[in-house]
């Protein structure tokens, strides 16, 4: 049913569409300044309702089971301010088109924080695999160096909980991860003082459309920051080198040719160069894998450019420890070691994890399948895996891809999760294994809510099966 007038009528309304932690936070921040606000849910369950009891204490009006449809809104055009749409709503949403024909302000939950926070210096963060990991480093170098840095944006906390909170007078930088999702809703809004561009490969084109278009996107951000600094190892930001804004460039090889066009790199002895003088040692530094040393020169340009000494951030990297679900050791003992890497939302990030493994790991793989290249993942599933286990929604696909790529051993296929460990355990009590490592290479939506849901089972299934008892002998 359209939304009905009330004794509010004359006064303007702020719709916020969706109820995820953006939308929480997106209609407590707009109520706290004293906006009228309507919340609207496509769901319904406990979570949600204990939710909605929580906003409708602060006056915030809340209806679940709403769907976002343009004739819902017929008899209040005239009474709205803006509308806050979720970033998991696409911005070609036929009724977004309508409301903004109509004149509707239409925003996305960053928008509104960045009117907040905009005397603060941000430092905006992109790219489709590594954003994360460069965001919660580069925080972390920042924080323990005395300054208030917290990473915020598409991971950790929502935007708007830091325009709400009191404490935000006193950050020095916030340091926010932001998808295309919420660039898309933003474009010519966001103006970081500093721009970073993890990576850039086929990723969700069934939004955006377009190769092209999701570029397009991504660049918006590093155009509209004041410091740009990109991945030189990159292989479609290396082709576009020329035609980019002017930055700092970054680099895991030592070649002539590379360093040449960069302004980081790292040498023969494993050090990493800041325009030919040595900075500092990687040996100061945990992570596995090239993509991880990818990451760090980019959290380490940023943290240059702030003006932290070569010696402080070498301090903070000895105390980083890594993020949940990012080739995440879960069981190491005796020769075994199990990896939770469900963070590989697709083939790229999956290549990158495979690659930092030594020997032959066997491979967990598996969820619903996104559009994108598999050449370089079968290639790299033929070169090193020792066996392949596949579940869920894309189990068949994939098989059929490894099959046609020539993969010569096993290769097993499961309904879920709980099934494949409960095969794994058997096979590597019957086969020398030293790695199991699990890179989905899909999206979790087949049978998860998120890539974090589905790490959380895939340690609780391991944590059950593979006790240590077990291995003692």
């Amino acid at each position: 049913m359209p939304i009905k007038n009330n004794s509010k009528k004359e006064e303007k309304i702020n719709f916020v569409i969706g109820l995820g932690r953006s939308g929480f936070w997106a209609a407590k921040y707009l109520r706290s300044i004293g906006k009228r606000v309507i919340v609207w849910e496509s769901n319904e369950n406990k979570e949600l309702l204990e939710t909605k009891e929580i906003l409708e204490k602060l006056d915030i009006s809340v209806c679940l089971n709403k769907q976002f449809l343009f004739d819902e809104f017929s008899t209040c055009l005239k009474q709205i301010e803006s509308i806050v749409v979720s970033p998991a709503i696409p911005f070609d949403h036929k009724t977004i088109i309508k409301l903004k024909e109509r004149g509707i302000v239409v925003i996305g939950e960053i928008n509104i924080a960045w009117e907040s926070l905009k005397n603060i210096n941000w430092i905006g963060i992109t790219g489709t695999n590594g954003k994360t990991t460069v965001t919660h480093l580069l925080s972390h170098i920042l924080r323990e160096n005395n300054l208030l840095a917290p990473f915020a944006g598409n991971i950790g906390t929502p935007l708007c909980e830091i325009a709400y909170s009191t404490k935000s007078k006193n950050i020095d930088w916030i340091v926010a991860e932001l998808s295309s999702f919420q660039i898309e809703i933003a474009t010519h809004c966001i103006k970081p003082k500093i721009g970073i561009w993890t990576t850039f490969t086929p990723d969700h084109l069934d939004r955006h459309k377009t190769l092209d278009n999701y570029f397009k996107i991504k660049n918006s951000l590093l155009k509209q920051s004041e410091f740009r600094i990109y991945n030189y190892d990159d292989k479609y930001l290396k082709e576009n080198f020329k035609s980019l804004l002017n930055g700092i460039w970054i680099t895991t090889n030592s070649n002539e040719s590379d360093s040449d066009h960069c302004d980081y790199w790292i040498n023969n002895e494993h050090f990493i160069v800041e325009r030919r003088e040595k900075l500092l040692s990687l040996k100061n530094f945990k992570l596995k894998g090239n993509h991880n040393t990818q990451n760090l020169l980019l959290a380490v340009a940023a943290a240059r450019k702030i003006g932290l000494s070569p010696e402080r951030i070498k301090n903070a990297l000895l105390s980083y420890e890594q993020l949940p679900h990012r080739m995440e050791t879960i069981f190491q003992h005796n020769e075994l070691e199990i990896i939770n890497d469900s963070k590989a939302t697709n083939f790229d990030s999956s290549v990158a994890g495979i690659n930092a493994i030594k020997g032959s790991p066997i491979i967990i793989s598996g969820g619903r399948l996104k559009n994108g290249d598999s050449i370089e993942w079968v290639k790299i599933i033929n070169k090193k895996a020792k066996a392949v286990f596949l579940f869920g929604e894309s189990s068949q696909t994939l098989k059929k891809l490894i099959l046609e790529g020539g993969f010569k051993n096993d290769i097993l296929t499961f309904n879920d999760l709980s099934e494949v460990i409960n095969y794994a355990y058997s096979y590597i009590k019957n086969n020398q294994a030293e790695t199991l490592l699990f890179s989905p290479s899909c999206s979790s939506f087949d049978q998860f809510r998120d890539y974090e849901q589905r790490g959380d089972i895939f340690k609780k299934l391991i944590y059950e099966k593979f006790n240590i008892k077990f291995f003692a002998h």
